[in-house]
C-alpha cells in the first residue's frame, strides 16, 4: 500500500527478520546422548554448538566415537590382506582421520570466520568432532559391505575403488550435517564450511597415501617411505597385479 493511499490512523506493517531460526522444540525436547543426538536429532546438536553449551565434553565424546568407528572400518577393509593387515589398518585408519582433522582445524576456524560464521575455538572443535563422528557412523554402517568384498575378492583395484566410494559417500553425510547450520541463529553462514570440506577431503586422501599401505603389509616397517601424490597412488593401484 502506497503512502498516499494509507489512512492516517493505520499503523505500518511489522518488519520481519529474514534471519534463520532453529526449531525450538527439537533442542529442548531431545534428551538422548550426544552420539544418538547426532544420528537421530542433528538439529539438537546444531543448537548446542550454536549456544556454546558444554562443547568440550561433547566434542571429545564425538571425537572418540568417530575414531573408534574409523578403526572398525579400517579393520574390515584390511582383511583384504589378512589378519595382520587388518590389525595394522585398525590402528592406521583412526590415525589418518585424526591427523587430517588436526591439520585442517586452523583452516576450519579461518574459513568459518571469513565466511561470516563467528566461530569460537570451542565451537570449531565441537563442529570438527561432530563431522568426524558423522562420517564414522556412516562408515560403521557400511563396514559389513567392505568386509564382504575384502574377504571374497583378490582384485586390488576394485577394493580401492569400493572403499573410496564408500568413504566419499560417508563424507557426503558429513557435508549434509554441516549444511544444517544454515538454521542456526548465530552460525548460519555456511559458505566457508563448504570450501573447508573440500580441503578436508583432499588432505584426508593425501594422508591415507602418506600412511599407505592399508590393504597389504609393507615390505619393511609400518608404511612405505617414498613420497607419492594420492592421484598417482590411486592409478597405480589399478595397475598392480
Amino acid at each position: 500500500m502506497s503512502e498516499a493511499l494509507r489512512p492516517p490512523n493505520l499503523p505500518h506493517p511489522p518488519s520481519y527478520s529474514k534471519r534463520p531460526s532453529l526449531p525450538v522444540e527439537i533442542p529442548r525436547a531431545y534428551e538422548g546422548g550426544v552420539l544418538s543426538g547426532l544420528l537421530k536429532a542433528p538439529l539438537w546438536l546444531v543448537g548446542r554448538i550454536d549456544d556454546n553449551d558444554g562443547l568440550f565434553r561433547r566434542g571429545c565424546c564425538l571425537l572418540c566415537w568417530g575414531l573408534l568407528f574409523h578403526a572398525l572400518f579400517g579393520a574390515a577393509m584390511g582383511l583384504f590382506g589378512g589378519w595382520e593387515t587388518a590389525v595394522m589398518s585398525f590402528i592406521k585408519a583412526p590415525i589418518i582421520a585424526l591427523s587430517s582433522l588436526g591439520l585442517c582445524m586452523p583452516s576450519l576456524y579461518v574459513f568459518g570466520c571469513v565466511g561470516g560464521m563467528p566461530l569460537k575455538p570451542s565451537q570449531a572443535f565441537a563442529l570438527a568432532g561432530s563431522l568426524l563422528a558423522m562420517i564414522g557412523i556412516i562408515l560403521l554402517g557400511l563396514t559389513p559391505v567392505t568386509w564382504l568384498f575384502a574377504v571374497s575378492t583378490h582384485n586390488l583395484g576394485f577394493i580401492v575403488l569400493l572403499n573410496t566410494i564408500l568413504w566419499l559417500f560417508a563424507a557426503s553425510f558429513g557435508g549434509r550435517f554441516l549444511s544444517l547450520f544454515r538454521h542456526a541463529p548465530s552460525l548460519h553462514h555456511t559458505g566457508g564450511l563448504k570450501w573447508w570440506l573440500v580441503v578436508f577431503l583432499v588432505v584426508s586422501m593425501q594422508m591415507a597415501t602418506t600412511l599407505r599401505p592399508l590393504l597389504k603389509m609393507p615390505s619393511e616397517g609400518w608404511r612405505e617411505k617414498d613420497k607419492k601424490f594420492f592421484v598417482v597412488h590411486f592409478i597405480e593401484c589399478f595397475e598392480e597385479k
